[in-house]
């Protein structure tokens, strides 16, 4: 049932849905607005305890400028199920399942932290038809971690130094042909800040590769962008853009 947030938000409505993935049930929603068109814009949120609701202001700003927007909870976060364990090959079937049940063409996928890796690779597949890709302080991960369920393995295998060279995702980015915008924090102790430029000298047939720099800022964009109205709106521009 829609649900219409309160405050300069009476215009907004969020949609919630349950998405069969597999073995799970994914909580999500669409955040619309009146005027709107189908959402075209799929956020994925990060690791530890992320769920999509640490993108809510930033996608109720989205939304006030036009952008529909889709988000899930990856298993085993908010309200969604952990029956099986938890990969990032998972996470990537599940936010497919996500982009093909809830957004149209052409599409901008968003992918914060751990969920870099994902988005670039849902970027990457040519029938996905998303012409705008974006990470906030994404990460990359070396290919032979993608299908490590998450534990000590998947652990060992990150810890190895600049593990994130050897990520599969810089090979596929070559052939991407669409807009990409990556946000890095100044004072990010979690992601280098060579990952950015890794990316962008491997984007060689991208449209348009742009590295954002966000002064004062650490790894906790999500957080900081829900009491900062300013970078808020330079967030959701550069999104909508």
């Amino acid at each position: 049932m829609p649900v219409t947030a309160a405050g300069d938000a009476n215009r907004i409505i969020r949609e919630d849905f349950d998405l069969p993935a597999g073995a799970e049930t994914l909580a999500g929603d669409v955040t619309t607005a009146n005027g709107c068109g189908p959402a075209r814009i799929l956020f994925l949120h990060g690791a530890g305890q992320s769920t999509r609701e640490r993108q809510r202001p930033l996608r109720q700003a989205l939304a006030l400028r036009g952008c529909a927007s889709a988000a899930i909870d990856f298993s085993g976060h908010g309200g969604s199920t952990a029956l099986a364990p938890n990969s990032l090959a998972k996470r990537m079937d599940e936010a497919q399942a996500a982009l093909d049940r809830f957004t149209e063409a052409p599409r901008t996928v968003v992918g914060v932290s751990m969920s870099g890796e994902i988005a670039m690779r849902l970027a990457c597949r040519p029938e996905n038809r998303i012409a705008h890709l974006v990470t906030i302080v994404g990460a990359i991960y070396d290919g032979a971690a993608f299908n490590l369920p998450f534990g000590p393995g998947f652990s060992a295998a990150l810890r190895r130094p600049d593990s994130w060279r050897d990520a599969d995702t810089l090979a596929q980015i070559r052939g991407y042909r669409g807009r990409i915008t990556l946000i890095r924090a100044s004072d990010d102790q979690v992601i280098p800040r060579e990952v950015s430029e890794l990316i962008a000298a491997n984007a060689h047939a991208a449209e348009q590769c742009r590295i954002v720099e966000l002064p004062g800022i650490d790894h906790r964009v999500s957080e900081r962008c829900a009491q900062d109205a300013s970078l808020r709106e330079l967030l959701a521009r550069l999104i909508a853009d």
